[in-house]
């Protein structure tokens, strides 16, 4: 087996086919991610025609690196299907990471590639949450009929009556529009700082994404009310960012956003359109039940967390505790907690 951190591994993707991938894990989404003080990398693990990639995003902490998968999803894929390969290239993988002073990795798995069954014996899996996909290689007429609940078509006839239309912005002239709209619901709903994002992140979105990705409006009298950035690259589709005037919520205008833009993803040959899961884990939370009333079609999101070194991990998450009392409880959860 031979393994590698390298910058570019675009190449490597090539050799997996549609279903095995996604955009999440192609160089330009990584480098997207990238927050401040953050690399973006890949591990590659190769043997014959096999390969396995996990791309993530490097910090340095003390004399260490730990890293995490970009904002999304990620996780190591595989064009091999033979489990005992996977199983001995993820622990070559993880031997890797050790020997290059790794602390720490965090990961985010990709719902839809289920890739979380490749580490259940090498990561600590934790399964978080439900997620939903609409299931768009079926007609619309399909979709419509046999995924949306009839409450929720009710409320999509409900926007159109009330004058509410759909506008499909490939060139992102409504971003400056958008960003309003986001970043007024993230404060509405007390986001933590990582969900907001610089001018620059969006201006690497639209770089990225143009031709593979557009701006989802739903206008009422030419004001834009509901708006979210949606990707998309041959077998998946993803919901991104969304915001939304919270005056016209009784409206429908985000039923209507989602069902229309489920015909996009259908129009653009998109086998399964990801709408992501709630704000906890709680099948009630009303976020998920929203998108439940799209599909039943129900995805598993799990994490992964991993120490390379366990002992100089205690002593750093001891220090950290002591030094931050006040954040010890609220971060006691999350593995990379010293970074706060």
């Amino acid at each position: 087996m031979f393994i590698e951190i390298t910058d570019k591994w675009n190449d490597k993707l090539l050799q997996f086919s549609e279903p095995q991938k996604d955009i999440y894990f192609s160089e330009s989404y990584v480098k997207l991610a990238t927050g401040k003080n953050e690399t973006p990398l890949c591990i590659v693990c190769t043997e014959g025609g096999n390969i396995m990639l996990l791309p993530f995003l490097r910090s340095e902490f003390k004399d260490f690196f730990d890293f995490e998968t970009p904002y999304g999803y990620g996780g190591p894929i595989s064009n091999s299907s033979d489990k005992e390969w996977n199983e001995k290239a993820l622990k070559e993988i993880v031997n890797y990471f050790t020997s290059q002073n790794y602390l720490a990795g965090f990961l985010r798995f990709h719902p839809l590639l289920n890739n979380s069954e490749l580490c259940r014996n090498t990561f600590t899996v934790i399964d978080d949450r439900k997620t939903i996909a609409i299931d768009t290689s079926v007609t619309e007429e399909e979709i419509w009929m046999n995924q949306i609940s009839s409450k929720n078509r009710n409320m999509i006839r409900k926007a159109e009556k009330n004058g509410l239309t759909f506008e499909r912005d490939n060139e992102f002239r409504y971003i400056d529009e958008f960003k309003n709209l986001y970043n007024s619901t993230m404060s509405r709903l007390d986001a933590d700082d990582f969900y907001f994002f610089d001018d620059e992140y969006y201006k690497k979105f639209i770089e990225t994404f143009t031709g593979k990705g557009f701006l989802g409006c739903i206008k009422k009298d030419n004001e834009i009310i509901s708006a979210a950035l949606f990707m998309y690259e041959n077998t998946w589709g993803h919901y991104h960012l969304a915001g939304s005037n919270r005056e016209y919520s009784s409206l429908g205008a985000n039923n209507l956003l989602l069902w229309k833009v489920a015909c996009e993803m259908h129009k653009e040959g998109v086998k399964e359109f990801h709408l992501g899961g709630g704000t906890n884990g709680d099948e009630e939370n009303s976020l998920f039940k929203f998108k439940h009333s799209f599909s039943s079609n129900e995805k598993q999101f799990s994490i992964g967390k991993i120490v390379f070194n366990k002992d100089a991990y205690e002593d750093i998450c001891s220090e950290w505790a002591k030094n931050n009392p006040e954040k010890a409880e609220k971060y006691k959860h999350h593995l990379l907690k010293y970074r706060y």
